[in-house]
Parts: C-alpha cells; structure tokens; sequence
C-alpha cells in the first residue's frame, strides 16, 4: 500500500482543502501518514497570505525532498496558484495544482507513475465560476469538530491582501449539498460543524434564489444529533439580522463570533478599502451583546500597516481596549506583490510591526481572562477534543479552552459534557 503525507499551512478553509485531498486518497487505498514520516508522496497546502507562509511552504517542499528523495512531491494551495512557475522550479516538486481542479489530485498522481515530466496543472482561477465539491470522506475518525467550507472565493479587494487572485470570485456550494454532507458527518459521530469560507458572509449571492448564511443554518438545525453550529470568520457588515436572531434563539448555535476589524483606526480602514467605519463596527457589537448575553468576540488586527503611524496605533490599541475581545489574532502587515498597499508610501519597519503585535497579544490576553472570569459559577459544557494527563479537553460554546478533570465517568472524543465553571487556570477555564 502506497503513502501519503499532509501538512497545511494558513487558514482553517485550507485545512478543510487538505482533509478534503486526504479523504480522495483514502478512498482509492493509500495510507495517510505523518509527514515527518518516509512516505510515497507529500502533499503541502500552501498559503499565500504573508511571506512567511511562502518561505515555510519553501522549506517544507525541500524538507519532503530530504525526507524521501524518491518520492513524489505535490505541491497545490494559493502559493501556487499565485506563483506556478517558481514552485515548478524547486527541486523535487512533481505536481503544481492551485486552487481549483484540486478533485483530480489522485488521478494527475497516477499520471506521474507513466510520465517522467513535472505536471503544472494551474488554471486560471477567474473562469471557475462553481463551487468546486469535495466532501470530507474518509476522514471519519476524528469525532470532534468538523471543518465544513461552503463557500469559495472572494470579492472585496481590500488593499492588503491577495486572496482574491489565488481564489478568484465569489462561489458558493449548494444548500442541498451541505446539508446532505452534513448529515453524513453526523452519522459518522461529529456533534459540531463549523461552517467555513474565504468571504462566508457573503454566501449565496451568486445562487439561484440568493440563500444566505441564516438560511443554511436553519437547514442544518433540522439535522437530529447536530448539537452545535459554528460559523467561522465572517465579515462584521454582514452579519444579518436574521444570523443575530437565530443566535440568540437557538442553544445549538453557538454565541461566538469571529469579525475581523483589521484596524481600530478610521484613517487606516479607509486605506485598506475596508467596507465600514469603526462606528458602525463598535454599534454592532454593542448591538450583539445586548440582544445575545455572553457572546464571545474573536477578532483579527494587522499592525503596522502602510501609513500606521504611533498616534493612529494608539487609536487601534484604545479600540481594543474598549471593545475588550475574547481573542485577538493580530499579525504584522506583510507587502504582498500585486496588491495596492505594497507600493503605498510610509511602510512601518519590521521592529515597529513585532512591537505593535505584542502589544494587541497583551490586550488579547487581558480580555480572555476577563470574559473567562466572568463564567466562574455559570454553566458550560465543552466538546471533548482530547485526553491529556488526567483532563479531558476542548472548546466551550463561546470558543473558550475548558477543562473537565478525568473520574469515574469516562468519555470519548466528540462527546459534549457539561458543569459549572469554577476557576480559571491560564488560557483554560475548569468545568465541574
């Protein structure tokens, strides 16, 4: 039996790619196994988003050629959609895919064995205009939550950023396909689906009849044994009124919310072509919080980008403070070619950019243990991901690491248990 390696980098949509590509392989009898491991072949997901990720997609593509020198090496992601010929000229590297066609992966493998030629299988991403299926099959042993995309592409431009070009335009999946995937992962054992999108709020806008993302979550509620939803990032200016009362409504949907605000500064947001104003995002959150108690706010934040100076980070770091978040993902602005911020004026060096990154860190730290003391007392459950020394672990309803101590009762991954919390421990809040 032949094997087959994984690694992915970036965002939780190319993990979905990945798990996807790994279920093909399964289904036509290969063997997944680690990638730090001599496999047969090594798929690396790569991510386009930062440098960074280009220059760890790098290493891991000669790191697979170290590995095992006579295997083949596939290399598929944004980075190579974006950058088809550079990957193509790494040693090692077999197969480019990028992303779309990527349902063909185990079949331009096979190719490989009758051909002694590299294979670039890139296509233009801009004349794919469907959603490209590819379920989850043959990953069922993990029980725990799963990572459902239903929505591919997107629209918005904004100045920072280049997914739009490796991901093209706006494509959605079908209801009927995701509640039908749905149902089978639920079958397998899952209990949480989170739903998951390059542009998730904006679902169905190119769909016969315009469904929206509250219409897929009222189809999946119909689905006996689906004890939670989750939705990923979404776009603040996008979360319908309907989303926010099916919220508050509805036990099963979870009352956590990822919104990225990107800058707590109106002059910056402007400038990264950002659809709102801080007003408007700092009403809806008000907004929320009012019509949904204890909801948990994660966002993302980019510091220094291009013409942040210390008195509009200030502003940022005032915002953040004030709105008080669950999480803050914050990550130093990086140039990527192609886009408008790279050639704007005024680039923020590097050590301002680290500074910056670790002061959102701080604010993100201090607003987790403020929310995570304030469910000291009150009930919670988590959905047990793992066992580990003594304590089974997972996420809570509000996307909070939560703890149950090991006793009498014994659980299995998936299984959602409940309690009060009584104390706060680091990032974790402990159920009994």
């Amino acid at each position: 039996m032949k094997t087959v390696a994984f690694t992915t980098l970036g965002c939780r949509v190319n993990q979905y790619d990945t798990d996807a590509r790994r279920g093909l392989f399964i289904q036509k009898g290969y063997e997944p196994v680690d990638f730090d491991s001599k496999a047969d072949i090594y798929v690396i997901n790569t991510c386009s988003v930062t440098n960074m990720g280009e220059r760890k997609s790098r290493q891991l593509i000669r790191k697979a050629k170290r590995t095992n020198e006579d295997a083949y090496i596939v290399v598929t992601g944004c980075y190579a959609q974006l950058a088809p010929d550079a990957i193509a000229a790494i040693d090692g590297v077999n197969l480019v895919i990028g992303t779309n066609n990527r349902h063909k992966i185990v079949e331009l493998v096979e190719q490989l064995e009758t051909t002694e030629k590299q294979i670039n299988a890139v296509r233009n991403i801009m004349e794919q205009a469907t959603f490209e299926e590819m379920p989850l099959y043959g990953n069922e042993i993990d029980k725990a939550r799963a990572f459902m995309k239903i929505q591919e592409g997107c629209n918005n431009y904004c100045s920072f950023c280049i997914i739009p070009y490796t991901r093209g335009k706006l494509k959605s999946r079908r209801v009927d396909d995701i509640k039908q995937e749905a149902q089978r992962l639920v079958d397998h054992g899952y209990h949480e689906i989170v739903l998951t999108g390059i542009h998730l709020g904006n679902y169905g806008v190119e769909l016969p009849g315009r469904p929206n993302l509250a219409a897929v979550v009222k189809e999946l509620l119909t689905i006996d044994g689906l004890e939670r939803i989750r939705l990923g990032s979404i776009e603040s200016v996008e979360v319908s009124p309907e989303l926010v009362e099916l919220m508050a409504t509805e036990k099963r949907f979870c009352s956590h919310l990822h919104l990225p605000l990107q800058a707590g500064s109106d002059a910056i947001l402007k400038a990264m072509n950002r659809h709102y104003t801080l007003d408007e995002y700092k009403e809806l959150i008000r907004n929320l919080r009012a019509r949904i108690p204890g909801l948990s706010v994660t966002t993302d934040i980019i510091a220094g980008f291009p013409g942040e100076t210390d008195e509009l980070f200030e502003e940022t770091l005032n915002t953040v403070k004030e709105i008080g978040f669950t999480h803050i993902h914050a990550f130093p602005y990086s140039k990527r070619e192609g886009t408008p911020a790279a050639v704007m004026d005024n680039q923020v060096p590097e050590a301002v950019k680290k500074t910056r990154v670790a002061l959102l860190n701080e604010q993100g730290s201090l607003g987790l243990q403020t929310f995570a003391a304030n469910l000291v007392g009150k009930p919670a459950e988590i959905l047990i991901e793992r066992e580990e020394d003594g304590w089974y672990e997972g996420f809570t309803n509000e996307y909070i690491h939560g703890r149950i101590k090991k006793g009498d009762a014994e659980y299995q991954i998936g299984d959602i248990v409940g309690g009060t919390v009584v104390s706060v421990d680091g990032e974790f809040v402990t159920i009994a």
